[in-house]
């Protein structure tokens, strides 16, 4: 009985450091040049609501390029960090999204939730534009 209660509480542990250690990469992952890669990070750290990526998400946000890749076919790498910050902060705004091209709306939308809710100090700590 001792011996099952130790080794389910080795499991916990291991799976939590994996849990944390892929959080890391996927974080990495928001500042490369990749499509894929910052869609598929979006995608995990906006489920795992990982409220620690969120001054990550608003980096170089309003980038156009669209994804290509099946899992995220159509959608603009900034459609993809707004739905991660819309997942975190549980807050949606009154309209869509749009999908297909930079929504500077929405951006300074969760811009300002984030500074309110303390993730940033001001407006200026993270740069928000997208040079081609």
């Amino acid at each position: 009985m001792k011996i099952t209660r130790i080794f389910v509480l080795v499991i916990f542990t291991h799976i939590a450091m994996l849990s944390c250690s892929s959080s890391e990469k996927y974080k990495k992952d928001l500042l490369s040049d990749d499509k894929t890669k910052i869609a598929k990070a979006c995608f995990e750290l906006g489920d795992r609501k990982d409220t620690s990526a969120v001054k990550l998400l608003f980096t170089k946000i309003l980038d156009p390029r669209i994804c290509t890749d099946l899992r995220f076919k159509g959608m603009s790498v900034n459609y993809c960090r707004l739905i991660a910050l819309k997942k975190i902060s549980g807050v949606g705004i009154e309209r869509r999204v749009d999908q297909f091209g930079p929504d500077t709306s929405a951006t300074l939308f969760y811009l300002d939730w984030a500074v309110k809710e303390g993730f940033l100090t001001h407006k200026n700590e993270v740069d928000i534009y997208y040079i081609r």
